[in-house]
């Protein structure tokens, strides 16, 4: 039997890849319910979801008692669909780690996550990457290992998330590469790094950074002796900036990509 569901749960995902084909073969609850039980508490779908699909996605949620781990990525959620989301997953105590990513997830998505979230003091690690949720979408996240990687909220975001850095008490690592961060942005997110004791990984790698940003958070980040490893890779700065670093590597003995080797 459950081979057999297995089979039309890979039908489903074939044919979200062919064109021109006849009707989509349905989602059932007995597909996610098989999905699940096979992967012992991880819920892990990519696939093309309807409203409909949606809907049974929530009724189904609220019976995984003892869901750990949920990955939707590339599953076209968007805004609509993380409403239904959230209800499914509103009574849950027991999840951990959350992949959101590249499912079209906006700033009211956020909004809405975060006020689910905000109880959850389980939840290790959330990743929106490849989302749109922009700089109002930042301001909502509260979290511990956080991934918002080609997220475009550039500056004005990086300021929003400065509130986090400044406060938490949980959070060990945060990429924000390719996010349209610039130099005034990380100005903001290294005076909020300055007295900052847990987080130990930091990716700012594919920003704007250039020589200025690269000299300031050389200067900003000299007495944080927590954080260990620090990507800078296609940051935009020379020599100037490069030489501040450097310095900044020499006193603190943080690990620094500043290019392929991180």
């Amino acid at each position: 039997m459950a081979a057999a569901i297995r089979e039309n749960i890979d039908n489903v995902k074939n044919e979200e890849e062919e064109d021109n084909e006849s009707e989509r073969v349905k989602l059932t609850e007995e597909m996610m319910m098989a999905e699940y039980k096979e992967s012992l508490t991880v819920l892990i779908l990519s696939m093309t979801l309807t409203d409909e699909d949606m809907i049974l996605m929530s009724n189904v949620l609220k019976k995984l008692d003892d869901l750990a781990i949920i990955r939707l990525d590339s599953t076209r959620l968007d805004d609509v669909g993380m409403q239904y989301m959230a209800d499914g997953l509103r009574n849950n105590t027991t999840l951990v780690d959350i992949n959101f990513s590249n499912t079209e997830l906006g700033c009211e998505s956020v909004r809405v996550l975060a006020e689910l979230l905000g109880n959850k003091t389980a939840l290790t690690t959330l990743d929106l990457s490849e989302n749109n949720i922009g700089d109002d979408g930042v301001q909502h996240l509260t979290l511990t290992d956080l991934y918002l990687t080609t997220n475009k909220f550039g500056d004005k975001g990086a300021q929003h998330l400065c509130d986090l850095l400044r406060n938490t008490t949980t959070l060990t690592a945060v990429n924000i590469s390719n996010t349209d961060i610039g130099e005034e942005g990380i100005r903001h997110l290294a005076d909020a790094l300055k007295n900052n004791n847990t987080i130990r990984t930091l990716d700012l790698s594919t920003n704007n950074i250039e020589d200025e940003g690269a000299r300031y958070l050389g200067v900003a980040l000299r007495d944080n002796t927590i954080l260990k490893k620090l990507d800078l890779a296609c940051t935009e700065f020379g020599e100037d900036g490069k030489k501040a670093i450097d310095d900044y590597v020499k006193k603190t003995g943080c690990s620094v990509c500043m290019g392929d080797d991180f």
